[in-house]
């Protein structure tokens, strides 16, 4: 039997395939490009490469599904950013270094409440295992995929391994005028899931949530403890871990304040003021208060247009 043709497999996709255990088991011409069956175990999933450099992937749900579909997604922003698109960017490489890494959900989404996780990666190991149960940036994720994916996650890493900080707006509210303001607030539970997490651990990864947060967040860090604090931050397996296990959470949370309220709550700080409005009337300010973040300037919006004073 000939071997399987590997010629034009983005270098991105031959890694993650190296990484992930799974296998290119055939591959044909289609128009405009190749298509590629990928396997792994009892999943399988095509891979169509273009010589635009576009890809698609298609198959039945499974984690390789998931996994291949966020480098599907990986690919197209890259594309839209002017990178090669044929995968000349690498991903970040495996760290052994033990670290902790945190992300948050809901900060900016008027309903529901303010998630922030942490996942502890204690070696190379664990990174990899991380890695090929499909951990990346949540943003690239279907609702279904994250809750999938945060599953697979707990499972590799095991629950001491991981921490998730739910604040109901309520909670929210006070802590956040305790705090001063919503970014000190952040850096007040990003150390707290450090100490949760800290055992063996010599890096602090944290997604950066304000250009300041690194001035919050240093002073109360142990001495010995390195700490780097970057926007997309994601691509670190420890980060990109902990931000599905928010966006999951946050998702969650969503989903049973909908139920309670007998209709969907809209994600997101735009399209939510006929949501409001029909919690006001129906529930009153005091029933905004549960599910909203109050302080953003939609309250006063929608509390305006009712005749109403506002807090």
């Amino acid at each position: 039997m000939s071997p399987t043709p590997t010629n034009g497999i983005p270098d991105s996709l031959k890694r993650l395939l190296d990484a992930s255990g799974a296998e290119i088991s055939f591959a044909r011409d289609i128009d405009y490009g190749t298509q590629y069956r990928v396997t792994r175990g009892p999943d399988a999933v095509t891979v169509n490469v273009y010589t635009t450099g576009k890809t698609s992937t298609g198959g039945k749900p499974s984690p390789l599904l998931d996994l291949l579909e966020g480098w599907r997604l990986n690919q197209a922003a890259e594309t839209s950013a002017g990178k090669d698109p044929r995968g000349s960017a690498r991903p970040a490489e495996l760290d052994e270094t033990p670290r902790v890494g945190t992300d948050e959900a809901g900060k900016g989404d008027y309903f529901g409440p303010l998630v922030v996780a942490g996942v502890r990666v204690l070696g190379e190991e664990a990174a990899r295992k991380l890695r090929e149960a499909g951990a990346r940036d949540s943003k690239m994720l279907s609702p279904l995929g994250a809750r999938n994916l945060a599953r697979r996650i707990l499972e590799s890493v095991g629950a001491e391994n991981a921490s998730v900080v739910v604040l109901r707006p309520r909670e929210y509210e006070v802590r956040r005028r305790t705090a001063g303001d919503i970014n000190k607030l952040l850096a007040e539970i990003n150390v707290q899931i450090f100490e949760e997490l800290k055992a063996e651990v010599e890096l602090f990864v944290v997604d950066e949530f304000a250009k300041a947060a690194r001035s919050y967040i240093e002073p109360r860090l142990p001495s010995g403890v390195k700490l780097v604090v970057r926007p997309r931050a994601e691509d670190d397996v420890a980060v990109a871990a902990a931000s599905v296990l928010a966006r999951a959470r946050y998702l969650e949370e969503m989903k049973a304040l909908s139920e309670e309220l007998g209709f969907e709550l809209p994600r997101g700080a735009t399209h939510v003021l006929g949501a409001a409005r029909r919690v006001v009337e129906e529930r009153g300010e005091e029933g905004l208060a549960e599910v909203a973040k109050v302080h953003f300037g939609t309250t006063a919006r929608v509390l305006e247009t009712l005749g109403k004073a506002g807090w």
